[in-house]
């Protein structure tokens, strides 16, 4: 060490500018003694001094113009300087350069170290091998980190969009509902206010779950930034100070790789409880000419606020199959609650209750009235159709399935989601059915999303009862399941409580 000291101390010298100190910065030589400075330095120099320029270092008078670039002294002085930097990265304990990276302990290395003990048996490579590939390392932890980042910014778009949009749905139901509750008199007049403060509400709800959501994201997106910076700041280290501690900060780096997805921005109750102000409106149609019509056959205003009242429910129905109407190919379960086709026809009394032709099979429950809503779990097999049908519908021989017919179905045939030959791509898992009597609706949810697939046109079903229809092909399987969130009817309870009903 001490042979190679001298030499290295010199070449230090020769490239340091006598006055900075520093490694020289663009060097000239001073023709008339040949020494050199930095030309700051020096133009630096001679503008504090009166007299004639003088090199500083011998003091004879120069001319400066004469000054001359020292480009080879620039290039020494740059190895110099790289040199220096270099005498730095030694080993502390044999104060060799670190040449060797041990693969076993993750730590940079010299060549007496690589021969102890401690690092015999360990495996070494070059140190700018390793520094490549932990290089690299980073370097793809730093793109996923980025991913991430950007998944983050696309959630927090998200959010806000449908954060809109709900606001939006909210605000135009708001303005069909108090078209219809302002034709109403003084007392329908208390109920839009009661309804109104509800939907504020929800609105509320809305603004605060957003703001919490993004907050959430916003925290995430700050951790990632600075993750990033971290890494960005590491890539520019060299090879010795970017693989000290390179196994922990690459394990704190992974660790970020991926961004865990919060849950939800707006729950499932919130979403139906916008889906329930959106049935209201047909239903205070249909309540509205029920209420002219009571009022001119002189009821009394009693008798008709219960009417309206009592048919503001929405009920989810405990729906079972009815094995009376079942199609022989089908098999139902001890509980009636799940449905599947055979392969073999079943030997049953063919009623006049009983589907013939169609795979098709009724609920149990018949309605004349009134709000009503069931879930069937539909998985992704394929054939399957669920929805109401009239309780005069068709049982024997080949008939169509529509409206006309007295069937309002949603269904998947040939992999498809179809109303009525209409086709929607979507993977399904759960339906919900939704019966508005009086407001001649039915409606299909995403049960799990609350997303709206499909609502019928108006219809009259000009009080004759309807019942829960069910259809099963080859490879189908429906089961009528509880819904997931019994929340959902809970703006028809308060509504009921409100005007103090039993």
């Amino acid at each position: 060490m001490a042979a190679s000291g001298g030499p290295v101390k010199d070449l230090f010298e020769e490239a340091t500018c006598s006055i900075c100190l520093e490694y020289f910065r663009d060097p000239v030589i001073i023709p008339e003694c040949g020494h050199n400075f930095c030309r700051s330095c020096l133009i630096q120099y001679w503008g504090k001094s009166e007299a004639k320029a003088s090199c500083p270092e011998c003091r004879k008078t120069v001319q400066e113009k004469n000054l001359i670039p020292n480009r080879s002294l620039a290039n020494v002085a740059e190895k110099a300087k790289m040199r220096a930097e270099e005498k730095g990265r030694v080993c502390e304990k044999h104060q060799e350069p670190l040449k060797l990276f041990c693969q076993e302990d993750e730590a940079p290395i010299c060549v007496v170290c690589k021969e102890s003990k401690e690092h015999q048996s360990h495996k070494m490579v070059p140190l700018e091998e390793a520094f490549q590939e932990y290089k690299d390392q980073i370097s793809t932890c730093l793109d996923n980190v980025r991913k991430e980042r950007e998944k983050i910014l696309v959630l927090k778009a998200d959010t806000e969009k449908e954060s809109q949009d709900l606001l939006k749905q909210t605000d135009a139901e708001r303005e069909k509902m108090v078209a219809e509750i302002r034709r109403l008199h003084q007392f329908l007049e208390e109920q839009e206010k009661r309804i109104l403060v509800q939907m504020a509400e929800v609105e509320k709800e809305i603004a605060a779950k957003r703001e919490e959501h993004l907050a959430r994201l916003s925290r995430e997106l700050s951790s990632f930034e600075h993750a990033i910076r971290e890494m960005e700041e590491k890539l520019q280290e060299p090879a010795s100070e970017l693989l000290q501690d390179i196994g922990s900060f690459l394990q704190r780096s992974q660790e970020k790789e991926k961004f865990k997805n919060p849950p939800e921005a707006f729950p499932l109750a919130l979403k139906w409880r916008i889906c329930d102000f959106c049935d209201m409106n047909p239903f205070l149609e249909a309540v509205m000419k029920k209420f002219r019509d009571t009022m001119e056959y002189g009821l009394e205003l009693r008798k008709g606020k219960f009417q309206v009242l009592k048919e503001a429910q929405f009920q989810e129905e405990n729906v079972t199959l009815d094995p009376d109407t079942a199609h022989p190919l089908l098999i139902l379960s001890e509980d009636r609650k799940s449905v599947r086709k055979g392969e073999v026809r079943q030997d049953l009394p063919d009623n006049p209750e009983r589907f013939d032709t169609q795979t098709y099979v009724l609920g149990c429950e018949g309605f004349t009235s009134g709000r009503h809503f069931w879930e069937v779990t539909v998985g992704r097999e394929e054939g399957w159709g669920v929805g109401v049908a009239r309780k005069s519908v068709k049982r024997k021989g080949a008939f169509t399935s529509g409206p006309m017919e007295g069937i309002w179905v949603f269904g998947k045939w040939g992999g498809m989601h179809k109303f009525f030959y209409r086709q929607v791509l979507l993977r399904l898992k759960r339906i919900r059915v939704a019966l508005n009597y009086e407001g001649g609706r039915v409606s299909f949810y995403d049960a799990d999303t609350a997303a709206l697939l499909r609502a019928f046109p108006a219809a009259s079903f000009s009080g004759e009862t309807l019942q829960p229809l069910f259809y099963v092909s080859a490879k189908g399987h429906l089961t009528i399941s509880e819904c997931r969130d019994r929340q959902g009817s809970r703006f028809a309870a308060e509504y009921a409580s409100l005007c103090h009903l039993s």
